[in-house]
């Protein structure tokens, strides 16, 4: 298939993802083609859907696009925040497989994202971290202390940073089991504290861990 040809079905609103990414898992060519796309074309229904396609892939067999961490990275800097979102999920999916722990290269570029410009990528940040946790179990105590102290490394509003600690409990819940006491009763008071949120959705999150964890 051409390069023009490609781009137009990459570009389509129907597009099939699934269909797609098992296109590129089969062909290291088109997968050489769509990382190129994701990371030079401006048109967003190209990189876009590239992303899709890519983010797709790369659950299923993410062995095949560890030659592609460099370029993923890059866009961690990006002026674009889609971009960085996309260069943190598809990162995260690569961790997998990151027998070179090439993400302790990059771990403060990727996790000052949650201080981002966008409130969004913060979630997307922070959503990620979640994901890399299950393949570097090692990091849950680094990344827990620094979570647990959201209030003072974020400039967000109130309201935004509580709605973020929602996604924070959700890494909580993932690593509870696995955590050292001392932290562990630290992630207790943290829990305890979301309780009186003034974000619905923390406080209902907060009041299923505590009954969960026996609090």
């Amino acid at each position: 298939m051409t390069d023009n040809l490609f781009i137009e079905e990459i570009k389509k609103k129907d597009l099939d993802i699934a269909a797609l990414a098992e296109k590129i898992i089969d062909n290291k060519e088109y997968r050489d083609r769509i990382v190129l796309y994701l990371t030079t074309y401006k048109e967003i229904m190209v990189y876009y859907n590239s992303y899709y396609v890519l983010a797709h892939a790369s659950e299923i067999k993410p062995e095949l696009f560890y030659e592609y961490w460099n370029q993923f990275a890059s866009l961690l800097n990006h002026n674009n925040s889609y971009h960085r979102d996309i260069g943190m999920t598809l990162i995260a999916n690569v961790t997998a497989v990151d027998v070179d722990n090439k993400f302790d290269h990059i771990f403060d570029e990727y996790v000052k994202c949650i201080d981002d410009e966008k409130f969004m990528t913060a979630q997307c940040c922070v959503r990620n971290l979640k994901k890399i946790l299950k393949y570097r179990e090692e990091l849950i105590e680094k990344i827990s202390n620094m979570v647990l102290n959201i209030e003072h490394i974020t400039s967000y509003p109130k309201k935004q940073t509580e709605l973020l600690k929602y996604d924070i409990l959700e890494i909580f819940d993932s690593v509870y089991d696995k955590v050292e006491v001392d932290d562990k009763s630290k992630i207790d008071i943290f829990i305890n504290e979301c309780i009186e949120s003034i974000s619905p959705k923390t406080k209902k999150m907060a009041k299923r861990l505590k009954k969960k964890y026996k609090l």
